[in-house]
């Protein structure tokens, strides 16, 4: 569905509690339009008054408090809109993962533009929006993030093996990959990679896995006629029923609704 693709909104609170530390397997990227944040991240930090706020998906995160807060976001599946690890939209997210602090200002001069695109984006997403559209809208943003000033303040990131199992999967991971294939990948035991992957994550290997794949198939059913019973065996999954579970679990319709709902080019299947 839709907002597994690309959701976005705003948020308005007086005063902030602190959240529960948790993750989501999309990136989001917020806006501080006025207000504090003060947030975990590998380490503590004040996000404000026009600045970015980048949060990579699987990466664990805490939102400790805030104060006269106006926020936009906007959270997307970088997969599902055909953005791969090395495309450059996505490098920011990429250093963040890396160890960079996870907020960017923005120019003055810019901040109109955002918000104004924050709060189209919004809009639109309250019809049924074609794919191109909002891929355009979000790569607009993703655009915008680039001009921000980058960070200068770097902590400890997330571990380099993770980081290695993660660079492994987003390259091999339409492939048949076992856990033990990522353990060996990041030069690490099956077993710990296991563990240390789970808690830095929040996922499985195997849920990360499923992830990445799942994210291409919508990828696919975008932009290709490939009858679903050959996307099937392109991503690794054993059988179509197989297939068809797990995509109906994450976005609430079968592989051919979805198709049909995105675009007009693929078949039924």
């Amino acid at each position: 569905m839709t907002n597994h693709v690309a959701s976005c909104g705003q948020m308005k609170v007086a005063r902030l509690a602190q959240e529960p530390h948790g993750t989501h397997s999309e990136s989001v990227l917020s806006f501080i339009r006025s207000g504090s944040l003060d947030m975990l991240h590998g380490e503590t930090f004040t996000a404000t008054q026009g600045m970015f706020v980048l949060v990579p998906g699987g990466m664990p995160h805490t939102l400790l408090s805030g104060s006269d807060l106006h926020v936009h976001w906007m959270s997307f599946c970088p997969d599902c809109l055909g953005l791969t690890a090395d495309s450059a939209l996505l490098q920011p997210f990429s250093q963040v993962r890396l160890g960079a602090l996870p907020a960017l200002t923005l120019s003055a001069e810019r901040i109109e533009f955002v918000q104004t695109l924050y709060q189209q984006f919004e809009a639109a997403l309250q019809q049924t929006l074609p794919l191109e559209v909002m891929k355009s809208f979000v790569f607009l943003l993703l655009h915008e993030v680039s001009l921000a000033q980058q960070p200068v303040n770097w902590r400890a990131g997330m571990h380099p093996k993770v980081v290695a199992a993660l660079s492994y999967i987003e390259s091999q991971g339409l492939k048949p990959v076992s856990l033990q294939d990522v353990a060996n990948a990041a030069f690490v035991s099956a077993p710990y990679l296991a563990t240390l992957f789970k808690r830095e994550t929040g996922y499985s290997v195997g849920q990360w896995l499923t992830k990445k794949r799942l994210g291409e198939a919508c990828n696919r059913l975008m932009h290709t006629h490939t009858p679903i019973a050959a996307l099937v065996e392109e991503l690794g999954w054993s059988d179509t029923t197989h297939f068809i579970r797990q995509f109906k679990a994450a976005y609430g319709v079968t592989p051919a609704l979805w198709r049909r709902q995105h675009n007009h080019k693929g078949e039924a299947g």
